[in-house]
């Protein structure tokens, strides 16, 4: 650690007078669930280390004007204690309750197991299927990226150097309430996943008329199963329907290989996580 500086600024301003004075050099943190690690393997080079923990304005659940808005400090364990998750977008509310264990919730924050860009990533999913937007902000102002455009590769993002991930904004959907979280990890609990899926449907008239699908740990990143949903819309739920859907998963997952489970046996499981979800939600 002799290595690493530290700073702990007490507003989002100073932050981001930091970033652009310090740039690359600059590693920001809140839980450290994910960064400690990386230093203990010595996976990351001697940076500044910006404790943004602290900073009140980063952290809220609240709506305003149509939208759910997630502050980027918001921790796990506020947002599955959460009435407004649990009741607007309830999958966001699962993927809370499977992540890591009681302690790690009480430090990790939304915006960091984002930023992080692991392929691993357990809110990732569900946001994709809620079409989250992400408040970027630098020094020159804010922008906003849509969540399914933020990640580029493992641990890389479209984050310019002295930008920062501010809130997580989801647009008010009835869909939203109806949707599916489920996690397969080596064991029950802090277990870094072998495969997500998140599934949010519409069902009208024994038809799908709306569906999204996402996958985690299946792909170098973070996955919304387009192709699937298309192949799902406007058509009649059956067996047959869902076999083929399975088949669909099998061939859009992006599946590699590590310590943990092979591609094969990632690819194969997606199918049967798919499954899992479309039955329990019809």
């Amino acid at each position: 650690m002799n290595q690493f500086k530290y700073i702990s600024p007490k507003t989002k301003e100073e932050v981001l007078e930091i970033l652009k004075q310090e740039k690359s050099e600059v590693c920001l943190v809140a839980g450290c669930s994910n960064i400690l690690p990386y230093i203990k393997d010595k996976k990351l080079p001697a940076k500044l280390l910006l404790d943004i923990s602290g900073i009140e304005e980063l952290n809220y659940i609240k709506k305003s004007e149509g939208k759910l808005c997630i502050g980027a400090g918001t921790t796990i364990y506020n947002l599955v204690n959460s009435k407004i998750i649990r009741e607007e977008c309830n999958i966001l509310y699962q993927a809370g309750e499977e992540f890591a264990d009681p302690t790690i919730r009480n430090s990790a924050t939304i915006g960091g197991n984002l930023a992080d860009a692991s392929p691993a990533a357990d809110v990732a999913p569900p946001l994709l299927v809620l079409d989250a937007v992400l408040e970027v902000e630098s020094t020159d102002g804010k922008r906003e990226v849509s969540l399914k455009n933020f990640f580029v590769s493992p641990r890389k993002t479209v984050l310019h150097d002295d930008e920062m991930i501010t809130s997580i904004k989801i647009k008010d959907d009835s869909i939203n309430k109806n949707g599916c979280f489920i996690k397969l990890g080596l064991r029950q609990a802090m277990a870094i996943s072998l495969a997500t899926v998140a599934l949010i449907l519409k069902v009208e008239k024994d038809k799908v008329a709306d569906v999204r699908i996402a996958m985690g740990s299946i792909a170098p990143t973070p996955l919304r199963l387009i192709k699937v949903e298309g192949f799902l819309k406007n058509k009649k739920i059956n067996d047959e329907l869902i076999e083929g859907a399975i088949k669909k998963v099998r061939e859009e997952v992006k599946p590699i290989g590590d310590v943990r489970a092979s591609a094969e046996y990632r690819r194969y499981i997606s199918g049967i996580l798919f499954k899992r979800a479309f039955k329990k939600l019809t």
